[in-house]
């Protein structure tokens, strides 16, 4: 059993590192929760990235400069 990259948005996540959350405690079998609850108090993720580059798929690509013509 594992975490699942939306459990760190989980009302019921357990912010421990010996827990996963109050209902799995090693985590879920599979890639999703029918337990996820997502927390109304966390801050909204930002979405930052430095000028010249885009995000895909969670990672960082560099944009190439663009040429004079």
């Amino acid at each position: 059993m594992a975490k699942l990259l939306i459990c760190d948005r989980c009302l019921l996540y357990a912010h421990n590192p010996y827990l996963v959350c109050a209902v799995h405690l090693d985590g879920v079998d599979g890639d999703s929760c029918l337990d996820f609850r997502e927390d109304p108090n966390l801050e909204p993720e930002e979405l930052w990235q430095p000028e010249g580059a885009t995000y895909y798929n969670g990672e960082l690509i560099l944009q190439p400069p663009h040429s004079a013509r």
